[in-house]
Order: structure tokens, then C-alpha cells, then sequence
């Protein structure tokens, strides 16, 4: 049947297409696969004319094998002779469609007529159906009821007016609603009101001008649940050419609509967090700065930082750093507005959005209260922590006009918090910039200082009260550049860090100061040298050999040189500074930890990186006559020194009172301004504590 469907299947009475057959025997293949109905006969002509196959051919009538067409038919026989020659060549190679009459008996049929392609010999096949044109409509009718009817689509037809005439069963799953219910009443049934009136306006206007309709809906099933469908709406012209229904094919695309939406929400959501993302955040700010030019009320942007996050998160795991991000981002969310905007931009930094803020106090005031939200304890498996964060803010109009601008100054002033002590906030101004900008010269200007011998050691020493002579000198770094003189260490000492620079500058600073080192041991042959390791160092995977090197090259005793680490350089990567650390034990380098009590203190860590000494950090020393808490953290440090057999080393000391004070508290080893500021090599050899007459009390 497919095949003689395929033939015939161009017009209403199922005319031939012959495109669709080209076999070798094509008529039989069609007979073959042809229905075997009573009214249905295929016959196959030869060119000339004659009956060579046929199939279906009722009994009732004479056989025709054989015979010239036109004994079979009235219409081809012009006085006995043959108008089938003629016929064939007004068809040419086109398909025709005759109602012919049967020579017997006088019975009008349906003939369909065709050549048939891919045959050599030039048949042609014809298609004999006993009935009339409006039989072969009503077939047509019939095929395109089953057609709707059976089609995977939902199918509905409604009159000129919009009446439903007609529902298929898909039309039926889809909506919930049986044929029965919605029969004689519109398709507004299945509104989900999420549409507005232009939309139908829209509807109409291109249906009555009879152009075809096409949407992705959302609709309401008979249940109330809303779904999405893909609907095209065609209007049906009547044989006048005017409007007489509507039909109209959906499909469910709930589904992709939905993966859709995921798709667009993942892309603007933080995952973790369910808070808006930086992509999100920034198409907020642009669209909140444009309604605040419009009202001109000013908002705010505060750029948050979790100050030693990731200690936690490298310590104890990132499943504790997210849990601890989760409640983070649930504490800022209940310090604003619901019409304000929390984001997580990435890591541990988080911004937010004030709208219509008022002034700096308003803003101040929500800031310290997502610090002082911060500041209650966490607890997360099971652990209490304590959270502080840098809060920095950039205003507008004020301190910027584009998104960038904002953020960046935001982000700087979160920066200038940090370096304030951490756990404060910082507005944005114009200095800001100017601190900004003369960084990013000292940074260009650092590239080639090494290369320029721009760089110098300094040293100060660390005294020993019991004996009053030099214990260890640290050394530290110095820059003189060539345009601004000495550059403060805090001011170029990050920048190395930020480049990677500290990396080559430090290998240089380690062979300058041991080799200065073995100079001053020829005065005083027992001199430890300190010198300070950074992050940035401790995840060079040459640092071990390169130390090894240097010590080799300057005949120094391994044991004379302390390495020192800040309390959040040690933490950073746990398993990687073990194994560094613990190869340096090995040579019999040791260990000290800077500015020992401000980060993450832990009696732990002391035993598992071998710590040799601590360093008691100068802001504690500088409060021990204005502070008792000072007083009893110096103590506590100082007896948990004591039992765990490490060396103290107190750093600022300045006054002899603190010298009386820290040698009453049980700490000997001194470091400070009383002593000694850092001077180079040759002036240390002339320092009184070099020289000691007798021991300092």
C-alpha cells in the first residue's frame, strides 16, 4: 500500500506523484503491495496502449489482459480505433485524473493515470476505482480525519467564531479536558491569564488577515497546573476563499521550557550559595544605577571579604568552608532589605546592593550590622567558628559612573579595610585611587630592580637579656629606588608577592644575607641568622634544594639559620607544608612563627611542623602598660612556650618598661627600636650589644 500511496499521493484524488518510484519493475512492486479492495483495480499499459498486468479487476467483468485501453473504455475508442496515443501525449510525462466509462456495462469509474518511472518500455499504470470524484473526496476526508485524529500533536479546529468544532485524543491528554467538555466552547478555557491582551490582539489581527499564527503559550490543564506549548494556528478558507475555521497544532514543550529556565538560572545563580552570581549582580547594578539616575536617590555597593577564610577552608576542608559560606550568605541576607541584592562573586568575597540608601550613616549602619551578624559564632560539624570580614564601599553618583567603576572601588576600599586590621569598614575616596595608581608604578617599576641591584639587606638583632650579647640578626629587605629613595617594605613587599617576584628576590636576599652572616660569625662565631619565608615560596617546588644550595655555597652550618612563617602562610596548604617543612627540620633549619597570637594559634600545628620559637607579635607588647588582656595573652604564650620546650622572641620593644616588663613575664629574647633600628652589616659590628660589657638586667 505504501508504495501505491506514495504514487498516487498528489491532489485530492490520490493522484500519482511519480517522483516517489523509480524501481526496476515498478508496477510489480505497486501490485504487490497494493490493496486488494473490490473497487480499487491497477492495470499496467503498454506505450502503445495494450493491457499487459492487472490486479483487483472485478470477476464480474471480462477479462481484459490483452486488450487495447480503448476496448476497455468508452472514452479512448474514436470509432474502433485507439485515443490513447493522443492522450498519452497531451499528458506527457504530467498525471491525469478521467472519469471514464466502462465499455461494459456503461459504468462511469475513476481513472488515475501515470507513467511508470524507471521503466524502459514506457508503461504507464492506471489506477481504476469504481466510484465517483465525490467518493475520492470523501477518502481524502476520511484519511485526513485519521491523520488528525492519530497525529502525536494536540489537534484543535474551531469555526470562523471560535467555537471548538473538533479535539484529537492527544489535544485530550494533554489538556486533561475530554472532547465532551470542551465542544461548543472557546479555547480561552485553557488560559493561564500569564498572557496579556496584546497578545490575543496580536492573535486576531493575523488570523482574520489570514496569516498563520505562531507561539509558545502557557496554558492551564483542567487540573490548574500550567504548561508550555508550542501552538501554530492556521486559518481553513472555504471554496469561496473565505474563513471558515480555525485549526490549530500544539505541542508540550513544558520540558524544555523548564530545562530552558534551569539553564538561565544556573547562569546568573551562585550553586552553593542560591545567591545571584557575578554576571547577575553586575546586570542589577546597571539597571539599579539607571533608576537611580531617574529618581536620584543614591545606592550603595559594599564589597564583603572574610578575613582568614581560607585558613579554615584549607585546614579543615572544603566541605566545612562551603558549609560555612551557606550560613555566610544566610546572615547577609538578613542584614538587608528584601529589595536589596546579595551576590557571591566567587571564593569567600560577596557583594551587596543598597538601593535608595540615604546617606553614609544609613550605610554605615548596615555595615557594622552584617559585621556584628558575622561576628556570632558558626557552628559547623560540630565545631564553633568565629567569622570577621573587610568591608569596603563605593557610592553612587559619587564615586563612580559605570558598573566597573563602582565595583573596583569597592573592591579597593575592602583592600585599604584589610590592611586597617581586618574586621572593619571603609568607605571609598579619592586618595584611593592615588594610593592605586602609585602601586602600579612601584610594581612596573619593580620589574629589573633585581637586574638594577636596587635591592639592599638591613639587619636587626634579636638580644638575649640573660647574656646581653646578639643572639640571631633578622635580615630584612630594603628597596632604593631610583626615583622615590627607600621604598617602605610594606609598600613594595605585597607587590613582590601579588607578581611572583618575592620568588628570584628572595633567592637573592638568602645567599646575600648567609654570606653576610659567615662575615659577622668571624666576630661572633655562635650569630643565628633569621630570615623570613613567604606564601609564595613555600609552593615553589625548588625551595628545598635552592636553601640547600645556598647554605652549601656559603659554608654556613644549617643550624644557624631560622626560617620564619606567619601563622596564615603556614596554614595555607597543609600536606604540602608538611613535607617542605619536615625536609628542612632534617637539615637542622629551624623553625619560627611571626607574629605569633593574631591568626590561627593552635597547639596542634606547633607540634606538627616542629615549631622551634614563637614571636610574640608588637601589637601585644606595645599594649603590656595599657592593656591587661595584653598582659595575660604575653603570659599565656610565654607558659605555653615554657612546657612545650620553644624559644620566645618578643618583636617591638621599645621602652625599658616593656624590656622589664616581657624579662618578668619569663621572656629574654628581645627585638626592637631599644635595641637596635636595622642598619646594614658594617654597623652592626659596632653596636654596643656586639661588644656587651656586662649582661643587661
Amino acid at each position: 500500500m505504501a508504495v501505491v500511496s506514495a504514487l498516487f499521493s498528489c491532489s485530492a484524488m490520490d493522484m500519482p506523484c511519480t517522483q516517489h518510484v523509480s524501481f526496476p519493475d515498478a508496477f510489480s512492486v505497486a501490485v504487490g503491495d497494493a490493496p486488494q479492495a473490490a473497487t480499487t483495480a491497477l492495470l499496467r499499459l503498454s506505450h502503445e496502449g495494450r493491457i499487459i498486468d492487472h490486479t483487483g479487476w472485478p470477476d464480474t467483468l471480462t477479462d481484459v489482459r490483452g486488450q487495447p485501453v480503448h476496448r476497455v473504455f468508452r472514452e479512448l475508442d474514436n470509432d474502433g480505433q485507439s485515443g490513447w496515443p493522443a492522450f498519452r501525449a497531451g499528458c506527457g510525462n504530467a498525471v491525469s485524473r478521467q472519469i471514464w466509462h466502462l465499455h461494459d456495462g456503461g459504468r462511469p469509474v475513476c481513472v488515475e493515470c501515470a507513467p511508470l518511472p524507471g521503466d524502459a518500455s514506457g508503461h504507464w499504470l492506471l489506477r481504476v476505482s469504481h466510484g465517483t470524484p465525490e467518493d475520492a473526496a470523501q477518502r481524502e476526508l476520511r484519511l485526513l480525519a485519521r491523520a488528525a485524529h492519530q497525529a502525536g500533536d494536540a489537534v484543535l479546529i474551531t469555526c470562523a467564531g471560535g467555537l471548538i468544532e473538533y479535539v484529537n485524543p492527544a489535544f485530550e491528554r494533554s489538556t486533561g479536558y475530554s472532547a465532551e467538555e470542551v465542544l461548543g466552547r472557546s479555547p480561552g478555557l485553557l488560559k493561564s491569564g500569564l498572557h496579556g491582551p496584546d497578545v490575543y490582539a496580536r492573535l486576531w489581527r493575523a488570523l482574520r488577515s489570514g496569516e498563520v499564527f505562531r507561539m509558545v503559550f502557557t496554558n492551564r490543564r483542567k487540573n490548574g497546573e500550567l504548561y508550555h506549548e508550542e501552538k501554530t494556528i492556521s486559518p481553513i478558507r472555504d471554496a469561496q476563499q473565505r474563513i471558515s475555521h480555525y485549526v490549530a497544532t500544539s505541542r508540550d514543550v513544558s520540558e524544555r521550557i523548564r530545562a530552558q529556565d534551569q539553564l538561565e538560572y544556573l547562569a546568573g545563580m551562585d550553586a552553593l550559595t542560591d545567591l545571584p552570581n557575578r554576571r547577575l549582580f553586575t546586570d542589577r547594578l546597571r539597571q539599579a544605577m539607571r533608576r537611580a539616575m531617574r529618581t536620584e536617590c543614591p545606592l550603595a555597593v559594599l564589597f564583603i571579604d572574610l578575613d582568614r577564610f581560607k585558613v579554615i577552608n584549607d585546614t579543615l576542608g572544603h566541605s566545612v568552608g562551603d558549609a560555612l559560606l551557606t550560613e555566610v550568605a544566610a546572615r547577609l541576607r538578613g542584614c538587608v532589605r528584601a529589595s536589596d541584592t546579595v551576590a557571591r562573586l566567587g571564593g569567600d568575597e560577596f557583594t551587596v546592593l543598597l538601593e535608595e540608601t540615604g546617606d553614609r550613616a544609613a550605610v554605615t549602619e548596615i555595615a557594622e550590622k552584617i559585621l556584628a551578624a558575622l561576628a556570632e559564632g558558626v557552628r559547623v560539624q560540630g565545631r564553633e567558628f568565629f567569622v570577621s570580614a573587610s568591608v569596603g564601599i563605593a557610592l553612587f553618583p559619587e564615586n563612580g559612573h559605570s558598573v566597573d567603576e563602582l565595583l573596583s572601588r569597592a573592591d579597593l576600599s575592602m583592600y585599604r579595610a584589610k590592611a586597617a586590621g581586618r574586621n572593619t569598614v571603609r568607605f571609598y575616596d579619592q586618595s584611593m585611587d592615588a594610593h592605586a595608581h602609585t602601586n602600579l608604578s612601584a610594581e612596573i617599576a619593580l620589574h629589573g630592580a633585581l637586574e638594577r641591584r636596587e635591592f639592599f639587606l638591613v639587619y636587626q638583632p634579636i638580644i638575649d637579656t640573660r647574656t646581653g650579647r646578639v643572639a640571631t640578626v633578622e635580615a630584612l629587605l630594603r628597596w632604593n629606588s631610583p626615583t622615590e629613595g627607600v621604598v617602605p617594605p610594606d609598600r613594595f613587599i605585597p607587590l613582590l608577592e601579588e607578581t611572583g617576584l618575592i620568588v628570584p628576590v628572595s633567592r637573592w636576599s638568602l645567599r646575600e644575607a648567609l654570606r653576610d652572616l659567615r662575615m659577622l660569625q668571624a666576630t661572633q662565631p655562635q650569630l643565628h641568622l633569621a630570615f623570613n619565608l613567604s606564601g609564595r615560596q613555600l609552593r615553589d617546588d625548588d625551595l628545598v634544594s635552592d636553601i640547600a644550595g645556598a647554605l652549601r655555597e656559603a659554608g654556613v652550618d644549617p643550624r644557624m639559620l631560622e626560617l620564619e612563617i606567619t601563622e596564615s602562610t603556614l596554614m595555607e596548604d597543609i600536606p604540602r607544608t608538611t613535607d617542605i617543612l619536615g625536609a628542612l627540620d632534617t637539615m637542622g633549619i629551624s623553625l619560627a612563627i611571626d607574629d605569633f597570637g593574631t591568626g590561627y594559634s593552635s597547639l596542634a600545628y606547633l607540634m606538627r611542623f616542629a615549631v622551634r620559637t614563637l614571636k610574640i607579635d608588637r601589637s601585644f607588647v606595645s599594649q603590656l602598660r595599657s592593656s591587661s588582656d595584653a598582659v595575660t595573652i604575653v603570659r599565656a604564650i610565654t607558659s605555653l612556650a615554657d612546657s612545650m620546650g620553644l624559644d620566645i622572641v618578643a618583636e617591638g620593644v621599645e621602652t625599658p618598661g616593656q624590656l622589664a616588663q616581657l624579662t618578668e613575664l619569663g621572656c629574654h629574647r628581645l627585638q626592637g627600636y631599644l635595641f637596635s633600628r636595622p642598619v646594614r652589616p658594617d654597623e652592626l659590628l659596632r653596636l654596643n650589644c656586639f661588644h656587651p660589657a656586662s649582661p643587661q638586667a
